[in-house]
């Protein structure tokens, strides 16, 4: 080999290939910072888009949360380094949480799942081939006879689509889990309009944003186009500025954010939001009659003896959600995961179908829909 080296030239590709069959080159990878010695294969066997020195840009979706936003990878000879928003996604337009940003700490911490694993006959989980695993999977699957059930944290985008369309032809039921669920809106936007989803909210658009609860600056929904949102509608734009209002017992980053906060007795927000769906439907004379039911015999006077608010400023409030249009009204997350969670999100589903923000700010058909 070392006649071959000197009667031609050597280019990149053969210098490695000797480095890596070499004792020497062994001990020269393994001697500088580690002792496990690492294989050259990924450098011999070279995508072709791969040029040594120069950075690879590729289009992806984020999975740290359901949102799906878009990302932008950087990789330098086969590695992902970085992630960036990509501009021309719909949703974050270029932004990234700190969770997106920090997705690169998963695909490489040491702790992770590096091989399919499988229990063995001594009951213990153990590294299979990958190829094992599709054929036992498939093999599975074959056998089920329809009973069939993906567990998916996938948002909305293609990759959801095709799950849900490959498990219903073999089928099965797609079961979505999210670490902050949704259940209560859910169930909410199912008892109150039929439809068992988590609607897109238009926050740029509302002239008036009143939350119960829901951190949509922190964790909430999809957080970076609430963001996004809520900059351009609550920004001044030398004539108008929405305002933002927070109702809850405590207070939290969105809170800190917003323009008021009205601090209410614990559990009493259900009361407070029909109580301004009660008095909205009066001043705008709205035909109460197919949610009079709902209403019941909720009052400003009876809000203002629940939550401990005083009747004026839940008029106030009323006048001016009124004024407003479209509005946005909010609720759901984690500071609202108590016992009257389902109520007050269908509470509030009550008080933008009166103030008019579904179909305005409030949309249906463009959310995440729910599994079975």
């Amino acid at each position: 080999m070392a006649d071959e080296l000197l009667k031609d030239p050597v280019d990149r590709r053969r210098f490695l290939k000797v480095l890596g069959v070499t004792g020497a080159g062994t001990a020269a990878l393994a001697g500088c910072s580690t002792d496990k010695i690492e294989k050259l294969v990924p450098y011999l066997v070279q995508s072709e888009d791969q040029v040594p020195g120069v950075a690879t840009w590729y289009a992806s979706t984020c999975t740290e949360c359901a949102t799906g936003c878009g990302v932008h990878v950087r990789t330098r000879e086969g590695r992902a380094v970085k992630l960036e928003g990509n501009p021309d996604h719909p949703i974050n337009a270029g932004t990234l949480c700190a969770r997106g940003q920090a997705a690169l700490q998963g695909l490489y911490n040491p702790g992770r799942l590096r091989f399919p694993m499988a229990r063995n006959a001594a009951g213990q989980m153990a590294d299979i081939l990958t190829n094992e695993a599709v054929d036992r999977l498939a093999e599975a699957i074959r056998t089920s006879t329809g009973k069939v059930a993906v567990v998916s944290g996938a948002g909305r985008g293609t990759f959801d689509d095709l799950l849900a369309q490959w498990v219903s032809a073999l089928g099965g039921r797609l079961v979505r889990y999210q670490a902050f669920d949704h259940e209560p809106v859910r169930l909410a936007n199912q008892m109150v309009f039929g439809l068992n989803e988590v609607p897109a909210l238009d926050f740029a658009k509302a002239k008036y944003i009143l939350s119960f609860g829901a951190d949509f600056l922190e964790t909430w929904g999809s957080p970076i186009e609430h963001q996004r949102g809520f900059a351009q509608s609550h920004g001044f734009d030398g004539q108008t500025m929405a305002k933002a209002v927070y109702v809850s017992p405590r207070m939290s980053l969105t809170g800190m954010n917003a323009d008021q906060w009205i601090a209410v007795n614990p559990g009493s927000e259900v009361s407070l939001a029909l109580g301004l769906a009660s008095a909205l439907a009066a001043a705008k004379a709205v035909d109460t009659g197919a949610v009079r039911s709902l209403l019941g015999d909720y009052t400003v006077e009876r809000a203002a003896k629940d939550t401990g608010v005083p009747a004026e400023a839940i008029k106030k409030l009323a006048e001016e959600l009124g004024k407003a249009s479209p509005s946005l009204v909010v609720a759901g997350g984690v500071g609202s995961q108590h016992q009257g969670a389902i109520d007050l999100c269908a509470a509030v589903n009550i008080l933008n179908h009166v103030a008019g923000n579904v179909g305005q700010t409030v949309h249906f058909g463009r959310g995440v829909p729910a599994g079975d």
